[in-house]
């Protein structure tokens, strides 16, 4: 794996920021997007399948004449027992190549069910069972779109509401084969961590000691909240404690490490204020 750029310190992209991020106050280093939210998805049948408009285009092209910007899917369903998505394969390297991405990232995850004669979203990431059949087919899916992509393709850990009985092998242990034989590299969401630190589903020293921390290009930092006895990743406030506890001690151990980026939804942006917003990335 080679060395990461050092990108420094990013928020992730919500319309609710375009005031800061339009003036001289802005305080990240770069931006990450979520294209899935910037584009419009027609579906497989559409025709376009994607557009964008263009208020989102001139945007995107202003914020990358002054910083890099990086791409963070939602949508890829890198996981799923279906069949890839080449259109949307197609459409996030000609993203990646129109933005100079240093890399894209997505989820552990998968978000499209095959059913008889169609794929359904469910609309949101659900964790893929851990075990090596999973490894080989998101292994050689991650291989696919590296050689198309030519640069990084990160998978970020996921969130856990409760313990899955009989995975046979653990989220590190399954990020690691994917990082030493296919060539994935892992974007550590620490709230993610904590989140489920939080939910009873694992603990936080064993994972970190678990996973290969030189395979970690880019770290996620949030806040959450409680919600009906779980923790949840809400992506509503500045980190807890702990998430900063946890920063502390896995930056000094990544030596790849390119990026960290502050999450916050754009519903809560108003509610913390843009201080806040600068207070969490200048620290």
């Amino acid at each position: 794996m080679g060395p990461s750029p050092d990108l420094g310190v990013g928020l992730l992209y919500q319309p609710a920021l375009d005031e800061l991020l339009e003036s001289a106050e802005w305080p990240g280093d770069y931006l990450e997007v979520i294209p899935d939210t910037l584009w419009h998805d027609a579906g497989a049948l559409g025709s376009p399948r994607f557009s964008v408009d263009p208020h989102v285009r001139r945007l995107l092209e202003r914020a990358r004449e002054r910083m890099p910007i990086l791409l963070h899917a939602i949508g890829l369903s890198i996981g799923t027992a279906g069949v890839l998505d080449e259109a949307y394969v197609e459409q996030l390297c000609a993203w990646a190549d129109w933005l100079d991405c240093a890399w894209v990232s997505e989820h552990l995850a998968y978000s499209a069910v095959p059913t008889v004669g169609e794929s359904v979203n469910v609309g949101l990431t659900l964790p893929v069972v851990l075990e090596q059949e999973t490894i080989d087919l998101v292994g050689a899916r991650v291989h696919y779109i590296l050689e198309r992509l030519g640069r990084p393709v990160l998978l970020e850990n996921n969130v856990y509401y409760f313990v899955t009985c009989d995975q046979p092998m653990t989220e590190p242990q399954v990020l690691n084969e994917l990082s030493a034989v296919w060539g994935a590299s892992v974007l550590l969401d620490l709230h993610n961590l904590c989140v489920n630190v939080a939910n009873g589903v694992t603990n936080a020293d064993d994972y970190l000691e678990s996973i290969d921390l030189s395979s970690v290009r880019e770290v996620h930092i949030a806040g959450g909240m409680e919600l009906d006895g779980f923790m949840v990743d809400a992506h509503c406030g500045a980190p807890p404690t702990m998430v900063w506890d946890l920063l502390d001690a896995v930056v000094p151990n990544c030596p790849n490490l390119g990026a960290v980026t502050f999450e916050v939804l754009g519903s809560w942006v108003d509610h913390i204020g843009f201080d806040v917003v600068g207070e969490v990335v200048r620290r």
